[in-house]
């Protein structure tokens, strides 16, 4: 099961003016009430979801031991999550979709915002459904699209188990949970092993659509989490917007090393190359991530020049207009 973030001590402006309620809050309803709307300051996510049917479901029996934001991350994550990452059981998959729709429908109707005891541990459990995040931020498939509904159960196909929800309350869910930079990175660290898995599948001598469709698949789902990355910085200030950002940078490159050779271990290559990057040029490259990925993959392959200089001119321009557009949906 994938190890838990510890949430950053700050906390973003917007979230100031809630404290004083819950500090109220706690004076009416005693020291319960303090610990189930989460001490952080968010007086709107945990008790609610902890009244919800479908949360209480996800959960099961393990709902009544809740008491606070950190035990409902901690008993989200132990729901949705099995013990070979990226493998679920249909039980763990619809308790994902439960808890995403709950979410969802908690921040569309209040406006609010996550406790980042809450949405770490949210973040890592979603991180390790990168396959059905893939499709619900990037290029999407008619599974994905027709199963979004809250009445559709998860399911199960030749590829493994998935769950749906509608995109743009998961994107809204997604930009969230980003608010804490432990979720961005565990998010977006997910986002860059997918991506590098796509790629690596490619076989030397590929043409056409099978040698394009990867990267072009990859700029979408990135170009997304960048505009969310974008949105965060936009709605910080100064000062908050450079410790998010040198925070996420930090967390994204802690296990950088030496990059293994693409023979031996492709994914790995192809992760330690970006991640290299990334620590030499900063923030920037967080821009160029799936156009630097495919250059880097171009190379390995072995493609032309002009082949690979074409790939990595297209994924640029992809990522770009996710980007772009992204931003646009979470105005």
């Amino acid at each position: 099961m994938p190890e838990t973030p510890q949430p950053s001590d700050r906390r973003p402006r917007r979230r100031a003016a809630l404290i004083a309620a819950v500090a109220c809050v706690a004076v009416a309803g005693g020291i319960g009430a303090w610990f189930l709307v989460g001490s952080g300051g968010n007086a709107e996510g945990c008790a609610d979801l902890l009244k919800d049917k479908r949360i209480q479901k996800a959960l099961g029996e393990d709902h009544a031991a809740v008491t606070d934001c950190a035990a409902l991350g901690t008993a989200i994550r132990e729901a949705t999550v099995g013990s070979v990452p990226g493998e679920h059981s249909l039980r763990q998959a619809q308790a994902m979709k439960d808890v995403l729709v709950a979410v969802g429908e908690r921040l569309d109707d209040s406006g609010g915002s996550l406790d980042p005891d809450l949405s770490v541990p949210l973040a890592v459990a979603l991180a390790d459904y990168a396959a059905d995040t893939d499709k619900l931020l990037g290029i999407g498939d008619a599974d994905h699209v027709s199963r979004a509904v809250p009445s559709e159960p998860a399911w199960e196909d030749a590829d493994g188990v998935h769950m749906s929800v509608l995109s743009l309350p998961f994107l809204r869910t997604v930009r969230e949970l980003s608010q804490e930079p432990a979720a961005y990175v565990a998010l977006r660290t997910s986002a860059t092993r997918y991506a590098a898995e796509g790629l690596a599948e490619v076989k030397p001598g590929t043409t056409g659509a099978e040698l394009s469709a990867p990267p072009a698949r990859n700029s979408r789902t990135l170009g997304a989490l960048d505009g969310v990355r974008a949105d965060v910085l936009r709605d910080l200030g100064e000062k908050e917007a450079d410790d998010w950002e040198d925070e996420i940078l930090a967390g994204l490159t802690k296990s950088a090393a030496e990059p293994p050779s693409y023979a031996k271990d492709a994914v790995g290559h192809l992760v330690a190359s970006w991640q290299q990057t990334l620590r030499a040029k900063g923030a920037d490259a967080l821009e160029d991530q799936s156009a630097d990925m495919t250059a880097t993959w171009g190379t390995a392959l072995g493609l032309d020049t002009s082949v690979r200089d074409g790939l990595r001119e297209d994924a640029a321009d992809s990522f770009f207009n996710e980007r772009k557009a992204t931003l646009g949906r979470l105005d």
